[in-house]
């Protein structure tokens, strides 16, 4: 079933005035990869147990520090193939492994 903004968006792909949400999600994406190369928060993370995985960019946030562990929350693109249940790496020297529990969609 179809919600209204389901249907705007498809009588603006057949009529090709999809441009502007196109140029939304692009300048997000951009500004995505400008924090990963500027924010100190940014970190190098590798996916566990692939032989073929390499060392790509994400952002580490704190969220919230227990007496038995901390959570972070992590933003990382989708081709990375990073979903629940990935164990990872953080950083190239640091020699900690994560978890990710949970997921929340962004564009």
């Amino acid at each position: 079933m179809l919600n209204n903004l389901d249907r705007i968006k498809i009588q603006a792909q057949a009529m090709g005035n999809d441009r502007q949400h196109n140029r939304m999600i692009l300048d997000k994406r951009r500004s995505f990869h400008r924090a990963l190369l500027y924010s100190y928060q940014a970190a190098w993370v590798k996916e566990d147990g692939n032989p073929c995985a390499r060392y790509v960019k994400a952002l580490m946030n704190p969220d919230k520090v227990k007496f038995d562990y901390d959570e972070k929350i992590i933003s990382i693109d989708w081709e990375h193939g990073f979903h629940p249940g990935t164990t990872f790496e953080w950083g190239r020297d640091t020699n900690s492994h994560w978890i990710i529990l949970k997921t929340e969609d962004t564009e």
